[in-house]
This record gives C-alpha cells, structure tokens and sequence, in this order.
C-alpha cells in the first residue's frame, strides 16, 4: 500500500512539472486602415501576448481586407530594429499566406526585466486605387508582452 501511494506521488509530482502553469495567449488588439485612392484596407495590426516565456514561438493571423482590390502580401520583415525596448531581442522563424492573410510565427530570444519586449513587423500588400493601378501598401504590425 505504502509502495503504492509513493508511486502515486512521483507520477503526480511529474505531471505538475511537465505541464506548464498558464499556456500563451495570443489577443488581436487593434486594426488599423491604409487608403490607396478610392480603396480602403482594413487590416490587424496590434496585438499582446500574454504567459510569454522566451524562445516559445508566438503565431500571428494577420488578416486584411479592402473596399476594393487588394493583391496579396508581396514581403514582410521586422521594422526598424525590429525588437523593443533596447536589450530586446529575437527572430522570425517563418511566415505563410492564406487568402486575406498571412500568418507569421516568431520567438523573443531575450526579453527586459519584469518580462518587458515588443515586436514590430511591416508588411506590404498590394493593394489597387480604384483606377487599377497597384502598388504595394506598407502595414505596421506591433506586438506587445502583457503579463
């Protein structure tokens, strides 16, 4: 009985330390808008992360549409320094279109004091001005820890 309840114990304990206390919840916060001529994009552009812990990738839906026509996302990256506040770092690790959309996956590799960072993307889409002439639209993307 005793042999019994221990080994209960130690696949308990084990359980409690494999899972972890609070899974990551990516929140879209905002959208944001883009005119080109008579066409209006609409699309996410702000976002908090909450139960972040360092080198776990955090996944994006990056949604968008226009009054008229938008093309799809023709390049993205990291904007300016990419990482903030100073101190902060990390990496894009990969990024996939879908109609309407892109979804980008990144990791902070190191974060301030107090679990402080922030992302900053730019995507182009392209977009039409109602008179068809196209041209890529740069959208601001930002990405903020909460605890």
């Amino acid at each position: 009985m005793k042999r019994a309840l221990f080994s209960a114990a130690i696949i308990l304990a084990m359980l409690v330390v494999a899972s972890p206390a609070s899974a990551q919840t990516v929140i879209r916060e905002s959208a944001c808008t883009e005119v080109h001529g008579s066409n209006t994009m609409t699309y996410d552009c702000g976002y908090n992360v909450k139960n972040y812990a360092v080198g776990t990738p955090v996944t994006l839906a990056i949604n968008y549409s226009c009054t008229g026509g938008c093309g799809p996302v023709v390049s993205m990256g990291l904007r300016n320094s990419g990482f903030t506040p100073p101190g902060v770092s990390g990496h894009v690790t990969g990024s996939k279109r879908f109609p309407g959309g892109v979804e980008l996956t990144f990791v902070f590799d190191s974060l301030k004091k107090d679990h402080v960072g922030n992302a900053h993307f730019n995507l182009n889409i392209n977009m039409d001005d109602g008179s068809g002439n196209w041209s890529a639209e740069p959208c601001k993307v930002n990405v903020h820890l909460m605890d």
